[in-house]
């Protein structure tokens, strides 16, 4: 029956609604043997499934707001990376689908349905994930959330925090260990009369300033998000302005890191 049949998937948050509808010239035509004249044969089913406990979820958003060609390849009904690892994970259990199948369906081969059911998830895992309980909406929620986070948080570091009383002490012995510095003019009077002022030695022409560049070139990002996204206003430009705010929090760490102490 079900090879007449075309097969079309809702799913909810721990609820996935399958329903096979006659196939386009199909509709209306009784099945050898069948009582149902003029009516078109029909199969319907409402599976539970387990969802993911609300800490895997957020791990699972930590881990694509990371990849964001992850994400992109999602919304284009791909796994890759780190999303494609999800399997078994993602899916179903296939024991808890054939029993609700079994009790649901009857004179159909329930195997040949699971394996249906388990092809079109594959074909658009964004059904999978909202029947885990991150649907589309809270992918993009989550991840653009995860995204504001890590950008405010830069800003947070950015800001120099006092010394503790601790690291001020430190300081102190390490420079009364040094001694007093030696004046400028001290050195130059010295290297004089060493006569070595005008001789800069072996490697000084060796050498090379390499500041770390203060805005690190991004380039714009190469996939379409205004197609992926169209009910949201200025996506592309959007994910441009965080991938530069992120480039410019990194060069921002690095000066802090690289400035000698």
């Amino acid at each position: 029956m079900i090879e007449t049949l075309e097969l079309r998937l809702e799913a909810a948050p721990g609820l996935l609604s399958a329903a096979w509808i006659p196939l386009s010239g199909t509709a209306g035509k009784p099945e050898a043997g069948s009582n149902n004249r003029g009516t078109s044969a029909e199969l319907r089913l409402s599976l539970e499934v387990p969802v993911w406990p609300a800490a895997r979820r957020e791990e699972i958003l930590q881990q694509i707001a990371h990849h964001p060609n992850e994400l992109f390849a999602l919304l284009e009904g791909r796994l890759t990376g780190g999303c494609a690892k999800l399997d078994p994970d993602l899916f179903p259990p296939e024991d808890v689908l054939m029993q609700g199948i079994v009790s649901q369906a009857e004179n159909v081969d329930a195997t040949k349905v699971l394996e249906l059911i388990r092809k079109q998830l594959a074909q658009k895992p964004l059904l999978a994930f909202t029947l885990k309980g991150l649907s589309k909406g809270d992918l993009l929620e989550g991840v653009f959330a995860q995204w504001a986070e890590e950008e405010q948080g830069a800003a947070r570091d950015e800001a120099a925090a006092p010394l503790s009383a601790g690291s001020l002490a430190a300081e102190l012995t390490r420079l009364e260990r040094k001694g007093p510095a030696i004046s400028t003019g001290e050195w130059l009077a010295e290297a004089v009369a060493e006569g070595s002022l005008h001789q800069p030695g072996p490697l000084f022409h060796e050498i090379e300033a390499r500041p770390f560049p203060a805005s690190h070139p991004v380039a714009a990002p190469a996939e379409d998000w205004g197609a992926l996204l169209p009910k949201t206003p200025k996506a592309q430009e959007g994910v441009a302005l965080i991938m530069n705010r992120v480039a410019e929090a990194a060069a921002r760490k690095a000066q802090s890191i690289l400035k000698p102490k």
